[in-house]
């Protein structure tokens, strides 16, 4: 009984070691963790290439979504209309992650006022926008950032 004790508590410190040693080797140095807090989400996006993609995408999916083309199709019958709506959303986006761009439109409540937009479409909407991030290789922790911006804008999207 005292050499299983024994053996278990030998077995034990090895493991325990072995955990040290592992943990040592993946740890990151502080230069490479420095780099990676440098980037803002404007950068881990693509920047403005990567975002007027991601618009344009978000805004061709909105347009196939049966529960919001409503809102869009409407921007397809002026196409100058609807070039300055992109350009708008590009621009609220890029300044909204950290980019150099100005966003000289409408403030979010006036922009979507009178659209009676529901907590469901709103929802959809977020939906659209997580698929585009996914196909675009968005990574899970700059997709939670986005998230939580567009979650921060709800109640001054949807109808009260």
């Amino acid at each position: 009984m005292k050499s299983n004790y024994l053996l278990l508590l030998v077995f034990v410190f090895s493991l325990f070691a072995c955990k040290t040693e592992v943990k040592k080797e993946i740890e990151p140095s502080k230069e490479s963790v420095a780099v990676v807090a440098e980037k803002t989400l404007y950068e881990k996006l693509g920047g403005a290439e990567g975002i007027s993609s991601i618009v344009d995408d978000i805004i061709e999916v909105h347009l196939k979504n049966d529960n919001i083309k409503q809102f869009f199709v409407p921007l397809t019958k002026d196409p100058e209309y609807l070039k300055q709506f992109k350009q708008h959303v590009k621009d609220f986006f890029g300044s909204g992650t950290g980019g150099p761009e100005e966003y000289k439109g409408r403030d979010i409540p006036s922009a979507h006022q009178g659209l009676n937009i529901s907590e469901a479409e709103f929802l959809h909407a977020i939906d659209d926008i997580l698929l585009v991030l996914d196909s675009h290789k968005i990574d899970r922790n700059s997709r939670n950032e986005v998230l939580a911006v567009l979650f921060s804008l709800k109640w001054d999207v949807i109808k009260k």
